[in-house]
């Protein structure tokens, strides 16, 4: 590996990767070009250009900081180049990739899923297929049921260490729900990946419900900035011609957990707002 700078005309940017935040990247670029670039951009030489006067170099890791640099009209970025033969195969590539993408915070929920399908994938295909019983689970999560895909998660989750699934939050519920996201198609994913359904877990989790279809036209009626289409739900009351129900007051989500509540703890919530439920008494008494 060395480090030195090279041009960005140079640089083949895998597809299917996270869709740049454009403001960010503009942010970060002009803090780079102000500040200087403090860190490097990760990049591999391409071997088959070896012999071409300008190399080829296929991006890594950096995708915010090589459109930053971009829209700044630099015309090259501080890189550390790696030589093919240190990575052993295509995973290894994909989870230098990953593993950087980890450790930026601004990863959304969306992003992050579809990392930990990739991972899983890559852990898959080195490890050999998950086989609960005698049925093998398709790697194609959109055709698993939820059973399958919790099968996948224990698996997956289950090869970290316990240090490593505390700092990386890799759980296998938290797997789990990510393989679920995940299940939202490609060309929905680029559609909302800006939108700030991105970072809404709960959203992504009732839109990758649907089918792919749908969830494309899911997925345009949230980007079309209507006043009525501002979650998943008003999305789908809008496709199906029906009322968006309402959602429940907070008060009474709190009353249903109480009276799911056991007896003791009853009582030691009343305990603990006694004063209240007797000033409440009070002004009853004094009406």
């Amino acid at each position: 590996m060395r480090i030195e700078d090279i041009k960005i005309s140079q640089i083949d940017i895998p597809a299917g990767g996270r869709v740049v935040d454009p403001t960010f990247a503009q942010a970060l670029g002009l803090d780079m070009v102000t500040k200087g670039q403090q860190t490097a951009i990760d990049v591999i030489e391409i071997k088959e250009h070896f012999s071409k006067e300008e190399p080829r170099y296929r991006l890594i890791a950096g995708r915010t900081r090589v459109a930053g640099m971009t829209l700044m009209n630099g015309t090259t970025i501080r890189a550390q180049v790696y030589e093919p033969g240190e990575f052993a195969s295509e995973a290894a590539i994909k989870l230098a990739e990953i593993t950087e993408n980890f450790m930026r915070r601004e990863l959304t929920v969306l992003d992050r899923a579809y990392d930990v399908a990739a991972w899983r994938d890559i852990y898959e295909a080195t490890q050999g297929a998950v086989k609960p019983g005698k049925k093998s689970i398709s790697r194609k999560l959109a055709t698993n049921s939820d059973d399958e895909l919790m099968a996948l998660s224990a698996q997956f989750s289950g090869s970290f260490t316990e240090a490593s699934t505390a700092a990386f939050g890799l759980s296998r519920d938290a797997v789990f729900r990510s393989l679920k996201i995940a299940r939202i198609t490609d060309d929905v994913r680029r559609a909302i990946s800006l939108h700030k359904i991105a970072n809404n877990q709960s959203e992504l989790l009732t839109l990758s419900a649907e089918t792919a279809d749908r969830q494309l036209l899911i997925a345009n009626l949230l980007t079309s900035n209507l006043p009525a289409v501002l979650t998943v739900a008003d999305a789908i009351a809008m496709l199906d011609h029906v009322p968006r129900a309402e959602p429940p007051a907070p008060w009474s989500r709190v009353s249903d957990s109480f009276q799911k509540l056991p007896e003791a703890a009853k009582r030691r919530v009343i305990e603990e707002n006694w004063d209240f439920i007797e000033a409440m008494l009070a002004e009853r008494k004094a009406a």
